[in-house]
């Protein structure tokens, strides 16, 4: 049995418009390893969603195409899955957290029956069942079983998202992709529900592709770390790699852009300067060479090939080509 649980080999998606083709995945690679946490990071407009959205199988079509590539689950191509075979996989063995509880609950159902149909679906029990199952894991999640009674909008922002995530793990899955699920969130709400992820990962050794745009938060949740820009991975390893020895200059960019509390400076935050480029449009190149201060001839001509730096550890950059740079 392979130590991945889902393999991604150069996923391309495009959306084709009246405008234009818009080229939002080109060549995503990478691996969740059974077990272990992906913190899948980038600036609005990487392509995370959008892979999560294919991994689930529900990238929307019309407008999105899947033009080539692989979304391997236990060695098997969800790509070329059936539709009923789909919706048994989804929130059984794999089950997703989406950005935004507001919207990811339905409003005129209680929670209890939004939870007990779930579990009904997947797990082929009746419905009292189904509800004693739902009522557990509100529990697990810290919200008293006798909420299942409730409406969403009885519920705070924070309780949403718990019920949400008490949701997708209803059904035991093997792989948990949870969309930026601290976004709308209070910190002190963040911190709850990171502990609650990390608590619930242990217990059911579930994998998990955590995306988010907050580095601190990758930093409290992620065994690796996968850097996506312009709809490809220019980045990843492991935690403490990525870390400690960032080598891409975005990756680099994305850490200068944090706030440093033990700095004596007052000074205004770097930023990375222009914008993810335009995916109707994209450069050439390297996709980042118009905003990389150490951009190369080379870098607007030719697209680069991932660099092994170490057993772990990968990198899209020209720097790094044999001879270019030392590792």
């Amino acid at each position: 049995m392979s130590d991945n649980l889902l393999e991604i080999k150069d996923l391309h998606i495009e959306f084709r418009t009246f405008d234009g083709v818009v080229k939002a995945i080109n060549g995503m690679s990478f691996n969740v390893p059974r077990g272990k946490t992906i913190g899948l990071v980038g600036e609005t407009g990487a392509g995370k969603t959008t892979t999560a959205l294919a991994v689930m199988g529900l990238v929307p079509s019309p407008p999105g195409v899947i033009t080539s590539g692989q979304i391997l689950f236990e060695g098997e191509d969800v790509l070329k899955m059936s539709n009923l075979k789909l919706r048994n996989i989804r929130g059984d063995k794999i089950s997703m957290i989406f950005q935004n509880p507001m919207t990811s609950l339905n409003p005129v159902y209680r929670i209890g029956k939004q939870m007990s149909d779930v579990i009904m679906m997947h797990q082929n029990v009746d419905r009292k069942t189904a509800e004693q199952r739902a009522g557990d894991m509100l529990e697990i999640v810290g919200i008293r079983r006798e909420r299942l009674n409730n409406y969403p909008h009885e519920f705070s922002g924070g309780m949403k998202q718990r019920v949400c995530i008490a949701m997708g793990l209803s059904c035991n899955p093997q792989l948990l992709i949870a969309d930026e699920p601290t976004t709308a969130l209070d910190v002190t709400i963040q911190a709850q529900i990171l502990e609650l992820m990390k608590g619930l990962k242990e217990k059911y050794n579930t994998s998990t592709i955590f995306i988010t745009h907050a580095l601190g938060v990758v930093a409290e949740i992620a065994d690796y770390v996968v850097v996506a820009y312009a709809g490809m991975v220019i980045e990843q390893g492991s935690l403490k790699e990525i870390f400690t020895d960032p080598k891409h200059p975005y990756t680099k960019g994305l850490f200068a852009c944090l706030p440093d509390i033990d700095s004596e400076s007052s000074g205004a935050l770097k930023v990375i300067p222009g914008a993810m480029p335009d995916p109707m449009q994209l450069p050439v190149g390297c996709k980042f060479c118009k905003r990389c201060p150490e951009a190369m001839k080379i870098c607007y001509m030719k697209e680069p090939e991932d660099i092994e730096i170490a057993e772990e550890h990968k990198v899209r950059c020209h720097l790094y080509q044999m001879g270019s740079k030392k590792q």
